[in-house]
């Protein structure tokens, strides 16, 4: 019985991959062999005699022969949101409604929210991975940005790899890479498995706060103009996370963070609050207090 109602629990990542795997496929298949779109929610009528709901976003009311609306982006030297709205695949549902912001270089965005509410939804727009909805994003070429996950990519090779990454080639010494492992307070590791040039299944070797950390390492080896963080510091002591955080805001980065601990709200200039239901407000840091 315990096999049997844990089996949509135990695959759940493996089904998420699987819907995600056949949503590209028929994006591609409407693209290659002309297959009709699939039926959208905001296209269907209102059944007759009933008004249509004046609390459904405008977005709903599309023109079904019309393609439906979608984010643009654009390059810029700064990250700025204009008039961004943003749903759920399908648009199912809103998730921010008309979000307009400007970061200028050295400021930090700390974004926070309940469950849901669509922060890292929020960041796959500013990467350009995230369409559904509607508004401009600008941001600098995707070059010099970077992303750091709660659980960082780690790649079967040698450690010099895992620093450099997602570069093939670096430019940098080995002392310099040596160097940023100690930036990181992980100036043990490379004795500790033998060298730069030794190669690990690192995903079981480090636990996650040594991933986050080596994760920080490759930012500081590539110096974006902009680092956003999701939750890449969850598994960190505060020690570490502030040193890590004090470490980018020095070199002048511009963040964008997502995270709950009252702890990190000193490392950012401006909070921007999730509400539910689209809603949200912008705040200065220093006006800012986390709910008890």
């Amino acid at each position: 019985m315990l096999g049997a109602i844990s089996l949509i629990v135990d695959n759940f990542e493996s089904l998420s991959r699987f819907v995600a795997g056949i949503d590209r496929l028929h994006t591609l298949s409407q693209v290659v062999l002309k297959t009709p779109a699939a039926p959208t929610p905001w296209a269907d009528p209102a059944p007759a005699g009933q008004p249509a709901d004046d609390a459904k976003p405008a977005i709903n009311a599309h023109d079904p022969c019309e393609p439906p609306p979608h984010i643009t982006t654009r390059i810029g030297d700064t990250l700025a949101i204009e008039g961004l709205s943003l749903y759920t695949p399908h648009f199912g549902r809103l998730l921010v409604a008309d979000l307009s912001l400007q970061l200028q270089p050295g400021d930090a965005l700390l974004i926070t929210g309940p469950s849901g509410c669509g922060k890292s939804s929020l960041l796959r727009a500013i990467a350009g991975l995230w369409h559904t909805g509607s508004g401009t994003v600008q941001h600098p070429p995707l070059e010099d940005m970077f992303f750091l996950p709660q659980r960082p990519y780690m790649q079967i090779d040698t450690l010099r790899s895992q620093i450099i990454y997602p570069s093939k080639q670096t430019a940098l010494s080995d002392e310099r890479l040596l160097e940023l492992l100690r930036e990181v307070h992980l100036e043990s590791l490379s004795e500790r498995v033998g060298g730069l040039n030794a190669s690990f299944d690192w995903e079981k070797l480090l636990s996650v706060g040594e991933q986050q950390r080596l994760a920080f390492a490759r930012v500081l080896a590539r110096q974006p103009s902009i680092v956003i963080l999701d939750e890449a510091t969850s598994a960190l002591d505060s020690a570490n996370e502030t040193a890590l955080y004090e470490r980018l805001r020095a070199s002048g980065t511009t963040l964008i963070s997502i995270a709950h601990r009252p702890a990190v709200l000193k490392h950012h200039t401006h909070v921007l609050e999730f509400k539910g239901e689209g809603a949200w407000e912008l705040y200065a840091a220093a006006d800012f207090r986390f709910d008890s």
